[in-house]
């Protein structure tokens, strides 16, 4: 079954046409053969009963045999048949290709009494007088009753007469040559007409789908940036209007829900940042006035710990919130992406000692970037190839370019993602850890953080299929 609705209206159209012409046809050609079949009755009653009466030679009756395939239409010389005979089984003439099987004794012959009514006693006129004339009797001949049947494939006619009877039998195989004709005709025409049908109703469709089309493209235009489309109703039928509605107004909670959720995110990372530098500066010198190894200054030191991780949240969310609010503001300068990688290998050698950390970067890589965010993303990445690796491993960082776009990749040993995880990687607050450990710091925020800042940038940050034993990110910006 195909999956397209156009294409499913479209074969299903064509599919109800032809049920509908197999039917019209099928009719069609029950009702022409019944005409050409009460033609041929008609034909067949009025020659048999002109010709039952009239005296006729034998050169006569092969002539009127003759001239009876012209009438028929008939092509061969079985296709009309003819027997004359008397009232006492003496056959006058008999076609030469009479089929045996019609036997002539057989045949419904009617009674031949009420053929003429007699004007004088005795009297029995071949013809019927002239009518009118004054002073002279009437005597009115009464036409020979006809009995038209089937036999053996023919439709023959018979009548009585007096002493003589006569009987024509016209082949059915004509009729069939005849609707042979008219069913080719039929089939010749019965795919163009699915066909125009088909193409008719896929094109009707289309009209028909366009305001599903066009919740399709406000859809697709709806983002973080665009939750302010709207359907107008008067584009649509008024089918779709509740639809519409409906669309229009869960757009419009979409927006307002997700209005208040950023400006939430928003006020409390802007008012939580000042209270927590404070805070941050009040620990720090508490700490610098305790005494050196003293229980206190270690209380402080594990929460200044914490206070800078709730300010590295607090900046995240910030960013979050600003990007999906489309306030994200970009200070671009241009950058030598080459060199930063290469200083941040270097930081990755000192941070993981135990691992083996090589480079692949192509020298002279530069991009009009924020610095500050571009190195936030680079760092974030490094930093999670060292944590998530697994012992003795290694990291490889590898960066080209191309002239479109530079492609950074970042690739570490690390035990296998699950598989469920895979899509959820870039979640706010996703760890692949489900009891969020504090064996590996961190609060699930940075992969999000970095997609966005790639983004904000006219790039991405994407998780690339891997070896079994391996991860691979592959963070990509526009060639300056």
């Amino acid at each position: 079954m195909p999956r397209s609705f156009r294409l499913k209206i479209a074969l299903f159209s064509a599919l109800l046409a032809g049920v509908a012409l197999a039917g019209f046809a099928a009719l069609a050609l029950w009702q022409i053969r019944a005409e050409k079949v009460a033609r041929i009755d008609g034909e067949i009653h009025s020659l048999v009963q002109r010709e039952v009466a009239a005296p006729h030679t034998a050169e006569a009756w092969a002539r009127l045999e003759s001239a009876s395939r012209w009438i028929f239409g008939a092509t061969g010389s079985a296709d009309t048949l003819l027997l004359a005979a008397e009232r006492d089984g003496g056959v006058l003439f008999r076609s030469s290709t009479w089929p045996e099987q019609v036997d002539a004794n057989r045949l419904p012959w009617p009674p031949a009494g009420a053929a003429t009514l007699p004007g004088r006693a005795g009297a029995q006129q071949p013809r019927p007088a002239q009518a009118g004339a004054p002073g002279r009797e009437t005597n009115a001949v009464l036409p020979a009753p006809v009995v038209i049947t089937s036999v053996a494939g023919y439709r023959v006619g018979v009548a009585s007469s007096g002493e003589s009877r006569l009987a024509l039998a016209v082949n059915l195989g004509v009729i069939d040559a005849e609707m042979a004709a008219v069913r080719t005709a039929f089939l010749l025409a019965a795919p163009l007409a699915l066909a125009l049908i088909g193409t008719g109703a896929w094109f009707l469709s289309n009209r028909a789908l366009k305001p599903i089309q066009g919740l399709t493209e406000t859809i697709r235009a709806v983002s973080s940036k665009g939750l302010d489309q709207r359907i107008a109703l008067d584009q649509g039928d008024r089918e779709f209007e509740a639809l519409i509605r409906v669309f229009n107004a869960m757009l419009e909670r979409l927006e307002r829900s997700f209005t208040q959720a950023s400006r939430f995110s928003a006020d409390a990372a802007h008012e939580l940042k000042t209270p927590l530098a404070i805070l941050q500066g009040q620990i720090e010198r508490a700490i610098q006035e305790a005494e050196d190894g003293s229980t206190a200054q270690a209380r402080f030191t594990g929460i200044l710990d914490e206070v800078r991780r709730l300010s590295g949240i607090s900046s995240k969310l910030l960013l979050l919130s600003q990007s999906d609010a489309g306030r994200l503001r970009l200070h671009t300068t241009p950058f030598d992406l080459s060199a930063a990688l290469a200083d941040l290998a270097e930081d990755a050698r000192m941070l993981g000692p135990a691992l083996a950390v090589s480079t692949e970067i192509e020298p002279g890589l530069r991009v009009a970037a924020d610095a500050g965010l571009l190195t936030q993303v680079l760092h974030n990445l490094i930093s999670n190839a060292i944590k998530y690796n697994v012992a003795g491993g290694w990291v490889r960082i590898s960066a080209a370019g191309t002239p479109t776009r530079i492609e950074v990749v970042v690739a570490n040993a690390s035990a296998a993602i699950p598989e469920p995880a895979r899509p959820r990687l870039f979640e706010r607050f996703y760890r692949a850890d489900p009891a969020h450990g504090r064996a590996v710091e961190g609060v699930g925020l940075g992969l999000s953080v970095s997609r966005e800042i790639a983004r904000a940038h006219g790039g991405d940050l994407e998780l690339r299929d891997s070896p079994a034993g391996e991860v691979r990110f592959a963070f990509y910006l526009p060639a300056a």
